[in-house]
């Protein structure tokens, strides 16, 4: 089965969530994209939490800065008897030609829990 879900997500880099310096603090930026990465796979889990990922893949591309506005997209990418596959990209705008530009880019695996596993086939 090949699943496809999007998830969006965005936040401004504040005072608050960077250094000294105006540059976002990437422990933040980690925790961001954690809480995003489980939003594709709820409906697949019975239980109101989803299990802890079992593996994960996080690289930083470029800094953001502050007052920086940054989209989180999450997208499952992979379904199998393993488990599920969240790709997830940090983006920020570029003011010219509407373009974006990737801040971050990471992988979550999460595992697939047979007992926990909630049906996702439907009735015709």
């Amino acid at each position: 089965m090949h699943t496809i879900n999007h998830i969006n997500s965005t936040f401004k880099v504040t005072k608050n969530v960077s250094n000294t310096n105006g540059f976002l603090l990437p422990n933040f930026l980690y925790e961001k994209i954690k809480e995003t990465a489980y939003e594709p796979v709820k409906k697949f889990y019975l239980q109101e939490n989803v299990p802890d990922f079992s593996d994960y893949k996080f690289k930083m591309h470029k800094n953001a800065f502050l007052n920086d506005k940054l989209t989180i997209q999450a997208q499952l990418v992979k379904h199998d008897d393993n488990g599920y596959w969240v790709n997830i990209f940090i983006t920020k705008s570029k003011n010219r030609l509407n373009h974006q530009e990737t801040i971050g880019s990471a992988l979550f695996k999460f595992p697939m829990l047979k007992e926990a596993f909630r049906e996702s086939k439907t009735a015709c």
